[in-house]
């Protein structure tokens, strides 16, 4: 519920273990909602929230979800040059096409002009005030709704250039780069900041960018420290203003970053990929008026027995013990390729450790529509 959050971000304890997750499983909505996914999608999407005790949510649909891509059947997105594929009730997407095709085309590039809106990122909904507003009334009590800048500095490029050629560019001429690309861009996530942190009243800011592979840095690490870093405290001036958390969201193995993200005003880590240890994540976000969201590895929890997937929920909630900002949460999300009988397993086990009620599979619906 929105109110035991509100408590988890003053530091007080309730009996409820928060949790994040990331819904996009047609058969898991439909087990616990007793409603169509796909023909009734807000109110479904609310009544699950409910039922499974998921609290921090990124997903408020406020009108039905489209029909699914096909599995194994691409298809082109209608303006944008990317191509739908099939991920679970709601399509992922693949950019086709970038803005420059070779390093030297980027100093052509007019930066300013780049817009956020023109991305299809990974992130469900957009960062604009009214949008924010909009969703955090849909879902109401029920939990925090949290929208999410994406490129926060680091992406912007990954986004728009796509890797080799952001890359070629950023390591044949850094300074270059630096103020032709990234200082631009880093004016641009400021203002989408300052625009989400001032619709919102969550106590906390949840911002993006994957700066490492699952084995590490892509750059070296005195590239981040020269080009990426100094400019996350300007970044996100506003909400630290305003007393908000600033969550920040990665892949990949970040254990090289993270002292560093202490130092320039993170005060919480989602990690989405079990590359950054838990002991690691714990050392740095475990203490008090710190916060550490994740712990459970999709991978397990679409590949394990149920056995295995309860002993994983067990073993992560009694590493986390004495760490009061620690959230439960699966990396990337509960996508249709999970088999439903892992799932149920997943929130049994949760249900075990006080995430999620005991009763889950009895639906709590919401009654009325969802606000559009």
């Amino acid at each position: 519920m929105k109110q035991d959050v509100l408590l988890w971000a003053q530091g007080r304890t309730s009996e409820k273990l928060i949790s994040k997750e990331t819904l996009n499983h047609a058969g898991l909505v439909e087990l616990v909602s007793g409603l169509d996914a796909y023909q009734t999608t807000p109110d479904a999407f609310r009544s699950a929230y409910a039922a499974l005790g998921i609290d921090i949510i990124n997903r408020v649909p406020l009108h039905n979800a489209p029909p699914a891509t096909p599995p194994g059947q691409p298809r082109s997105h209608e303006t944008l040059p990317y191509r739908y594929s099939h991920l679970g009730l709601y399509d992922t997407a693949q950019r086709d096409t970038y803005v420059c095709e070779t390093p030297e085309e980027v100093w052509d590039l007019d930066v300013p002009s780049l817009r956020y809106q023109d991305l299809w990122t990974p992130v469900p909904h957009p960062c604009q005030a009214d949008d924010v507003r909009a969703r955090e009334r849909a879902i109401g009590d029920i939990g925090l709704y949290y929208p999410m800048l994406y490129t926060t500095l680091f992406m912007w490029p990954f986004e728009f250039l796509g890797w080799e050629v952001f890359m070629m560019a950023a390591a044949m001429e850094p300074d270059r780069f630096h103020e032709h690309f990234l200082a631009p861009c880093a004016a641009k996530s400021k203002a989408i900041v300052d625009e989400m942190v001032s619709a919102s009243d969550s106590p906390f800011l949840f911002v993006h960018d994957d700066l490492a592979s699952k084995t590490g840095p892509m750059f070296d690490p005195t590239w981040y420290d020269a080009y990426i870093f100094p400019h996350y405290p300007r970044i996100w001036a506003e909400a630290k203003r305003l007393g908000k958390k600033v969550v920040y969201v990665a892949d990949g193995n970040m254990e090289a970053f993270l002292p560093r993200l202490v130092e320039v005003g993170v005060d919480g880590l989602m990690f989405e990929t079990p590359a950054t240890s838990l002991d690691a994540v714990k050392e740095h976000f475990g203490q008090p008026g710190r916060f550490l969201i994740g712990g459970i590895d999709t991978a397990k929890l679409t590949m394990g027995t149920a056995d295995e997937i309860r002993e994983m929920v067990l073993d992560v909630v009694e590493r986390m013990d004495g760490c009061p900002g620690f959230a439960i949460a699966s990396g990337g999300g509960l996508h249709g390729n999970i088999p439903l009988a892992n799932l149920e397993a997943y929130f049994d086990a949760r249900a075990e450790v006080g995430a999620t009620p005991a009763d889950w599979r009895i639906s709590q619906r919401v009654e009325g529509p969802c606000p559009t």
